[in-house]
């Protein structure tokens, strides 16, 4: 009975590192942060050839938008980040959706698991 017991809350406890995949929406950008000036994130689409990643590297490019009021980022667990975090984003892949006015209104840092994913809904 015991050991059915701790089997049990094995279990139970291992369950939070098992729900670590999340639903992604279907019109997600992915790419990385170049800088964050207040309101004003500029976002480089990730390219899909090698060729193309090298000149972006070489050529810095990239599209500035402005946040929507209701930002909502959220970190590789899926937990919520304050906007002052944002600078803390800069280099890193994320995946960016945004509202009818062309805002961003949603951030996600991406794993490499969820970023082949997208790389695959691509092609």
């Amino acid at each position: 009975m015991k050991t059915l017991i701790t089997a049990l809350l094995l279990c139970l406890l291992s369950l939070p590192a098992i729900a670590v995949n999340r639903l992604l929406p279907a019109n997600i950008l992915a790419g990385t942060i170049s800088s964050v000036d207040n309101n004003t994130v500029t976002f480089v689409k990730s390219e899909s050839s090698l060729l193309r990643a090298l000149l972006a590297t070489l050529i810095p490019t990239g599209q500035s938008y402005a946040t929507a009021p209701g930002l909502r980022i959220y970190d590789g667990d899926n937990r919520f980040l304050l906007t002052g975090q944002l600078p803390t984003l800069v280099g890193q892949t994320v995946g960016i959706t945004l509202d009818l006015q062309g805002n961003i209104n949603r951030i996600w840092v991406l794993s490499d698991a969820e970023i082949e994913l997208l790389q695959q809904r691509q092609q």
